[in-house]
């Protein structure tokens, strides 16, 4: 049994190393409140940072908080995007987009409650 877990853990973590795309906490039966296509334009020989700042709305109430990530980078490329502020379980989110050198940024970010 230790050794299935083991491997369990090996695999999953080889699989999130390996993806591009964020993925946090679940958005079964969860309600979107956020979606947008973030695209930048390259820098040439550089990497290019962007952040991106989200908020629940008030008409969600003030108790409402995040229950789902989910940051899809839509080039296919070794660009990173991860949270730097609240997240899940929260009412913020700090998002920090990260290109490859001399690339774009293109994600669709989807946020639920």
């Amino acid at each position: 049994m230790k050794l299935f877990v083991f491997i369990a853990v090996l695999v999953a973590a080889a699989v999130i190393t390996d993806c591009s795309h964020t993925f946090l906490g679940t958005n079964v039966l969860r309600q979107q409140v956020f979606h947008r296509n973030v695209k930048y334009n390259s820098y040439t020989f550089q990497k290019r940072v962007e952040y991106l700042n989200f908020t629940i709305p008030a008409k969600f109430g003030y108790s409402s908080s995040i229950q789902g990530i989910l940051a899809y980078d839509r080039l296919d490329s070794s660009a990173s995007a991860n949270v730097t502020a609240g997240g899940l379980g929260f009412n913020s989110l700090s998002l920090r987009m990260k290109s490859q050198r001399g690339r774009g940024l293109s994600y669709d970010v989807y946020i639920y409650v």
